[in-house]
């Protein structure tokens, strides 16, 4: 099989894997996070208008400033969201899908997952649920799924074998909190698809000898990142600065930081079209969780024990407990670092990023981050920590006892991911704030929320409902679709290859005689 189409292949075969697992399951409704982004989307896109006053009671996480109710969160999701809800807007306006909206009627098994206590289906609420999906699944999963086809590519250069390569890259996007980030409107997954990416085409640039013009789309990554999640701005730093002791040609960066400036020029705007300032100011005027914006430095202060502790191995948040299969990261570094000497300053600029991220994490008073899975604030550092396990995977899979032990960690990383994701309709609460090791060990919202609701068919809202299946039942199409993909998809495009190349051959055959 010819190496490039093999790379191809899997990047084409994994890409639709992973948009199917990850479209394949609805927002959650009641989410603060994904609604004060959403409203924001919605009151740009209505009515022209940058507060969300007519919007603001589905969430908490929203800012007061003169008069007026904000979000109070980054920019970028709701930025990138906003053409698809336009897009949204034109086909709800059509007459099949505007009397569907206005009838209120549930599709298939839909009503069973609704809140007993709520106020049940209603055109509006029929309406804003089909948006947010429509808006979340081109704004969040299509750029989730191309980071994986990234990470997929990346290790590949380094693997002994693409196959390892392609099993890393599923295991990134399905065994770890990359997954339940996929398909919401967060700035976690979006923070990490612009760092990560540029990242890799700056070594492109770097090591293959690639094209400058990348520069361009580096820039661009780089600012959707900054006005995504503030704090990878630092870890950005970084990498610009690795770029230009490793670039032959360091002039030629000005590429990026020119790239970026149009995406910061809106951002500025916008902060000073409401705040009057061009930096972010939302969370000064959060109506919630003031106190805790207000401690330390933007509520950072000084790492801690417990705080590391509750973000690596604790039940409450450990991200190793999570995902076991990502220890494998220090064996890979380890390995990277002995038998990729040319690669040494691609290891650093990983340490640096990861252990910034746990660093940065450990300061920060709000580390545990909600009611969430796993500790979120780390998922934008998550493919810098698993590329180096490619070096692993290279150790330990020609092993009949490597493949047992990496088997083993994956299964039991996708089984704690999924069930946490998945199991019953919202995000797995926290009783109290865990801040000592008594409260991070005391609850466990795996083993006591999500399981349970696993095991009683409460399973998160799916396609599967409009067939009218219920409970676990409604993964099979899920299970069906990524069997097919896997299984089928690889030789159509091999075989579609190869008919590509007999005239080539047979024309290249011709010329000899």
């Amino acid at each position: 099989m010819d190496v490039m189409r093999s790379r191809r292949t899997y990047a084409i075969t994994l890409f639709l894997i992973l948009l199917v697992c990850y479209g394949y399951f609805m927002p959650k409704w009641a989410d603060w996070g994904a609604n004060s982004r959403a409203d924001l989307v919605y009151a740009f896109g209505d009515r022209g208008v940058l507060y969300i006053d007519d919007y603001h009671e589905n969430t908490g996480d929203k800012a007061f400033f003169n008069g007026h109710y904000y979000t109070d969160k980054s920019l970028g999701p709701s930025l990138v969201a906003l053409p698809f809800y336009m897009v949204f807007k034109a086909v709800a306006a059509l007459p099949p899908v505007a009397r569907f909206i206005e009838s209120g009627q549930g599709i298939g098994s839909f009503s069973d997952t609704l809140n007993p206590e709520g106020e049940g289906i209603r055109p509006e609420a029929v309406y804003e649920g089909l948006a947010l999906t429509f808006m979340t699944f081109f704004a969040m999963a299509v750029p989730s799924a191309l980071l994986g086809v990234v990470v997929f590519l990346f290790a590949a250069r380094f693997a002994s074998r693409p196959g390892y390569a392609f099993a890393l890259a599923l295991a990134f996007g399905l065994a770890t909190i990359a997954f339940p980030y996929s398909n919401v409107l967060y700035q976690h997954q979006m923070a990490a698809f612009g760092t990560f990416t540029g990242f890799f085409l700056l070594w492109r640039v770097i090591h293959e000898k690639a094209s400058l013009n990348w520069l361009w789309a580096v820039g661009l990554l780089f600012g959707l990142a900054t006005i995504t999640e503030y704090p990878v701005v630092p870890f950005l730093g970084i990498i610009f600065i690795w770029a230009a002791i490793r670039m032959p040609n360091r002039l030629a960066l000005y590429r990026v930081v020119l790239a970026a400036i149009p995406l910061g020029l809106i951002f500025a705007g916008y902060n000073y079209a409401i705040f009057g300032t061009p930096l972010p100011a939302g969370y000064e005027y959060s109506t919630n969780w003031q106190s805790e914006h207000q401690t330390g430095f933007m509520s950072l202060t000084m790492p801690s024990l417990e705080r590391l502790y509750g973000l690596t191995f604790s039940p409450v948040r450990g991200i190793f407990l999570i995902s076991p299969f990502l220890l494998l990261a220090l064996p890979g570094l380890y390995w990277m670092w002995r038998v990729r000497k040319d690669q040494r300053d691609v290891a650093v600029v990983a340490v640096l990023v990861v252990a910034g991220f746990f660093a940065y994490n450990a300061a920060s008073i709000m580390w545990w981050g909600g009611f969430t899975v796993g500790p979120r604030y780390l998922v934008p550092m998550l493919p810098f920590l698993v590329l180096p396990i490619i070096f692993a995977f290279n150790r330990l899979l020609p092993h009949a006892w490597g493949k047992i032990l990496i088997g083993a960690l994956v299964i039991v990383s996708l089984a704690s991911v999924w069930v946490m994701t998945i199991g019953g309709q919202g995000w797995p609460p926290v009783d109290e704030w865990p801040e000592t090791f008594a409260q991070m060990n005391a609850h466990s919202p795996l083993l006591d929320y999500s399981l349970p609701l696993f095991l009683q068919g409460d399973i998160a809202r799916n396609y599967g409902i409009i067939l009218g299946l219920r409970g676990l039942t409604g993964l099979i199409p899920l299970v069906a679709a990524v069997i097919f993909i896997y299984l089928l998809l690889p030789r159509l495009l091999e075989r579609a290859g190869r008919r590509q190349d007999t005239p080539q051959l047979e024309q290249a055959a011709g010329g000899t005689r």
